[in-house]
């Protein structure tokens, strides 16, 4: 559970669960955790959310629409959710035989997609040409098992075995098949329509889970994604419980950059429950453009994190405009 931590003490998280039951049966270690990482979230209270699953993603509920000074800079849009199938362990405590599984259940899965917008093709590591590997790459779909925290963590044991990346073919819906948490499900594309993204998304989850429901024979009353009582849904890491949410867009701020720099853009997108990255990820090189997405992640519906991003995209584009060079 702490290997990252012990082996990287600079790691910002340094925990992972091995199964949903770690938790509670460690709470002692767990809840400091999660209540240190999800400032102001009460792991004795917890958080009891309106409405079911689907109507936690519902576009329609996005109060703040998108600016048009906002869509003019944003030159992609990305929102992922990590969910974890029920009948399997988390991957840190899983083998070999049981991601193989996970693997052999999703193929399935997409195979009841097909004639459908969501519809594409599944690609295992373990089996994909040289060809279709630099597509991947290319398309920047593929995850390469070379992070040296998580294989700390134990995310690559038996690694390439048992992962798969899954896309139909605009790759604007996309699936990380046991690349740490059982599914990373994305949803994605180029400009600001971020409303379009989001629906995708919850189209998307929803068709997944129906789909591991079938092929399970799971019944309507049991959860097919792990969710605990407290926090929702249940993830590897402490940082990615509770909706596992992560949207973001890729904005120009040119201007802004050169006035103020990163870590002041940072602090502004902090002030705003959000977080500024460099465009190509974390510790990234900053020079026109920056990642904005969501920093909470629990005790909220997802709309309402998607709304977040919304506003601090708005925010930060407004603040770009403002400047004039002279």
């Amino acid at each position: 559970a702490i290997n990252t931590g012990v082996m990287y003490p600079t790691s910002f998280v340094g925990c992972h669960a091995g199964d949903m039951e770690s938790y509670d049966d460690f709470k002692e270690f767990y809840y400091p955790v999660i209540e240190a990482y999800h400032k102001g979230f009460s792991m004795e209270k917890g958080c009891i959310l309106e409405g079911t699953a689907s109507e936690r993603m519902d576009p329609s509920k996005i109060q703040t629409k998108l600016s048009e000074q906002a869509k003019s800079k944003i030159i992609s849009t990305r929102i992922r959710i990590a969910r974890n199938l029920t009948m399997f362990p988390l991957n840190p405590g899983g083998t070999k035989e049981s991601r193989e599984e996970i693997a052999a259940l999703m193929s399935k899965v997409y195979n009841g997609l097909k004639g459908t917008e969501l519809g594409g093709e599944f690609f295992l590591h373990t089996k994909m040409s040289d060809k279709q590997r630099q597509a991947l790459i290319d398309g920047h779909q593929l995850f390469r098992g070379k992070d040296k925290m998580q294989a700390a963590s134990g995310y690559h044991a038996d690694w390439p075995h048992g992962r798969g990346v899954f896309h139909n073919p605009e790759k604007s819906f996309v699936n990380w098949v046991n690349e740490g948490d059982h599914l990373r499900i994305i949803s994605m594309q180029e400009g600001g329509d971020v409303e379009a993204v989001f629906s995708r998304l919850a189209k998307g989850a929803k068709a997944i889970e129906d789909g591991v429901r079938k092929e399970t024979s799971t019944e309507m009353n049991t959860e097919v994604f792990m969710m605990h009582p407290k926090f929702g849904s249940v993830a590897c890491c402490p940082s990615n419980i509770g909706t596992g949410m992560r949207g973001s867009v890729h904005i120009l701020v040119p201007k802004l950059i050169k006035k103020i720099g990163f870590d002041a853009i940072d602090k502004l997108a902090r002030a705003r429950n959000c977080q500024a990255r460099g465009s190509s990820g974390e510790h990234s090189e900053v020079i026109d453009r920056i990642d904005i997405s969501n920093w909470r992640r629990i005790g909220l519906p997802e709309y309402e994190l998607v709304n977040d991003m919304i506003v601090c995209a708005n925010f930060l584009a407004e603040e770009e405009d403002k400047i004039i060079i002279k």
